[in-house]
């Protein structure tokens, strides 16, 4: 798979572990990546900066925030409906029914690179 220079994503974890091996993976496939722990971060330092060809975020976040309601966040900042995918191991039907109104993928930990990868690419594609 080649790179795809001139991408960017956003990756919300509150795990800085999980962040730094998301950020690192993105930039080796050639993204641009605004990596952060909490949503308000994102929020932050989202203004000047393109409209996110991805958001990426972990489910369980910190300060009462969920994958859902960063992904809502960050799309109403961008006043963009910009393609996203939760890492979860959750696999309640509450999370599911949300994600699907919201128009938001559902991948469970833990996801392969490479699945990861074929996921972000048909939802950019199909965007």
């Amino acid at each position: 798979m080649s790179a795809t220079p001139d991408r960017f994503a956003v990756v919300i974890d509150d795990e800085s572990i999980i962040l730094a091996g998301m950020e690192i993976m993105l930039d080796t496939w050639g993204y641009q990546v605004l990596a952060a722990e909490d949503v308000e971060t994102v929020l932050a330092k989202l203004p000047g900066r393109p409209v996110p060809d991805v958001i990426l975020s972990d489910y369980r976040l910190r300060d009462g925030w969920s994958g859902i309601t960063a992904v809502r966040a960050v799309r109403e900042a961008c006043d963009a409906a910009v393609p996203a995918i939760i890492l979860t191991g959750d696999t309640g039907a509450d999370l599911q029914a949300a994600a699907k109104a919201e128009q938001i993928r559902i991948l469970h930990k833990p996801v392969q690179p490479n699945d990861l990868r074929r996921q972000i690419d048909s939802l950019i594609a199909a965007a």
